[in-house]
């Protein structure tokens, strides 16, 4: 309220020298002084709306190229090829007022990578489109949504959930709804309670499913925003025409599929300095998948994922490790005498250099290999790359 006193106070008062200066000095009629005037009224009170705008607005361009080993992520038929990538960010950021205590997040993002040399895939692309809401309820409640649009044109491995699928290119989308309500206590220590319902659209050979479930998290903040979490969470993925299979893998007509998913796991984001330019960030879970007929899909995924990010002057550094363990109930290896088993593993680093506050330059490096007593799950693919990013 005060600043805007005494926003409107110079305002006034400006307002007030220019008519008595262009009064006095100018050889105006007095149909063309209050032209003047109105134009200028017009522009201070555009300046004023701007300052009092409580949106942010920041864009990015990236532009590269690189090299990808095994295009396809195939276990016999590998495609190798340059690519270049370009891609679109963008954020719009409503802070929140004293009046509503409103804060709103728009994130879009856009990516587009072209083939060469790779005769099965010509390129692949990704958009996301996010929006997220928070709300303070009170002194101790917190309402947080989030509104999520994926799509997808690329290659998709789909053996973890399909038997007679493997790694193809698909066309998909996906539409997630993520309320949330938060209650803090003492000592930054929280609770969380998540809804979620997500629909998914896949082109064939895939099939289209829903999912709905919630999830429960409790944790701490502390230090330099730092925080440590746990949760369990459930949801069931319902498909719209796929069907059940015997313990040996036989359809069974006129049935319909279900998957429940039940999640437990830990996440711990760490900050080691005040300006937050050193970050460490460790998740791990277990997952059951469990089908609702014989149990042929079921399997156990144990998932850990531990990164780093340094940043110091013009120089950023980032590196992360996955890695995840599936146990399959019923199915079996390629020899019949054991369970399906997987191992995938995966690793990335990039190092980037800020030419100035709006030009970056960027190096990564990506890998993923896939290990299993199957051999058509089997495939190993390296991503090298090069960007210049351009925030305007």
């Amino acid at each position: 309220m005060v600043l805007g006193f005494i926003r409107l106070t110079v305002f006034l008062l400006l307002l007030l020298a220019l008519r008595i200066s262009f009064a006095q000095e100018s050889d105006f009629t007095d149909a063309e002084l209050k032209k003047q005037i109105a134009k200028i009224e017009k522009e201070i009170q555009n300046e004023l709306m701007l300052e009092d705008s409580p949106w942010d607005f920041s864009s990015n361009i990236r532009v590269g190229g690189g090299y990808k080993e095994n295009v396809t992520m195939s276990a016999f038929s590998q495609e190798s090829s340059e690519f270049s990538m370009a891609g679109l960010d963008f954020i719009g950021v409503r802070l929140p007022m004293d009046d509503d205590g409103l804060e709103l997040a728009i994130f879009g993002a856009f990516d587009d990578r072209r083939y060469f040399d790779a005769p099965s895939v010509d390129f692949e692309q990704s958009v996301l489109l996010n929006t997220s809401l928070e709300k303070a309820l009170g002194d101790s409640w917190k309402m947080k949504t989030d509104v999520r649009y994926i799509y997808i044109d690329e290659m998709f491995d789909a053996s973890l959930t399909e038997d007679d699928i493997g790694t193809v290119q698909v066309m998909g989308s996906q539409v997630n709804l993520e309320p949330a309500f938060q209650r803090n206590f003492i000592g930054n220590t929280w609770i969380e309670f998540k809804p979620e319902i997500s629909r998914q659209y896949f082109a064939d050979p895939l099939d289209d499913y829903l999912e709905i479930g919630g999830r429960i998290s409790a944790g701490i903040d502390y230090g330099f925003r730092s925080k440590f979490s746990i949760y369990n969470e459930k949801v069931r993925r319902s498909y719209d025409t796929r069907s059940q299979r015997d313990e040996i893998g036989f359809y069974i007509p006129d049935s319909d599929l279900q998957y429940d998913r039940p999640e437990r796991g830990v996440e711990w984001t760490h900050y080691l300095n005040s300006d937050r330019s050193v970050r460490m960030r460790t998740r791990f879970s277990i997952m059951d998948n469990e089908d609702n007929g014989a149990g042929y899909f079921g399997y156990r995924r144990e998932r850990l994922l531990h990164d780093w990010r340094f940043k110091f002057s013009k120089f950023s550094f980032s590196a992360a490790l996955r890695k995840a363990l599936y146990d399959y109930a019923f199915q079996r290896s390629a020899n019949f005498t054991s369970l399906r088993q997987r191992t995938d593993r995966s690793f990335d680093v990039s190092v980037q250099y800020e030419y100035n506050e709006d030009l970056s330059f960027k190096l990564g490096f990506e890998q993923e290999a896939i290990q299993s007593n199957v051999p058509q799950d089997e495939y190993r693919y390296r991503i090298y790359s090069v960007g210049l990013d351009w925030e305007f």
